[in-house]
């Protein structure tokens, strides 16, 4: 199986791979983006946070971010992947300065109440050392 940080550099790589979107923070940027992808502005859907797709691949895009949410939901049903993701991301989310685990859950899609308790309780342990997750004490 796949780690959490595995799955979250293929991810990465294949939205960073999809050619028919581009960011823009400017109108310079925009219209370079324009030019990337041989568009006009009617031609592009704005997807938030300075993206913007082609209209023609837009279901291509929602396709493949519903196939990443789904593969993270189906992974972290396995006890040991949960705890590597709630660890990376309770690190990420600086949980050992804030204490919140909100950020971090948000990140993987999940409540508290979708995590067994004894599996949160570690993540939160060990996303406050220094060690890597002792993977091996939680059972599969």
């Amino acid at each position: 199986m796949e780690s959490y940080t595995q799955l979250k550099q293929r991810h990465s790589q294949e939205f960073n791979d999809f050619k028919y979107i581009f960011f823009a923070f400017s109108n310079d940027q925009l219209a370079e983006g324009l030019v990337k992808l041989n568009a006009t502005t009617k031609d592009i859907y704005s997807i938030g946070a300075g993206g913007f797709v082609l209209k023609s691949h837009n279901q291509e895009l929602r396709d493949m971010i519903d196939r990443h949410s789904a593969e993270l939901e189906a992974n972290n049903k396995e006890r040991k992947f949960l705890l590597e993701s709630l660890v990376y991301e309770l690190r990420n989310h600086e949980y050992s300065i804030t204490y919140d685990e909100d950020d971090a859950l948000d990140a993987l899609g999940l409540s508290v109440e979708d995590i067994p308790a004894d599996i949160l309780n570690k993540a939160k342990i060990l996303a406050l050392g220094e060690s890597e997750p002792e993977l091996s004490e939680v059972q599969a």
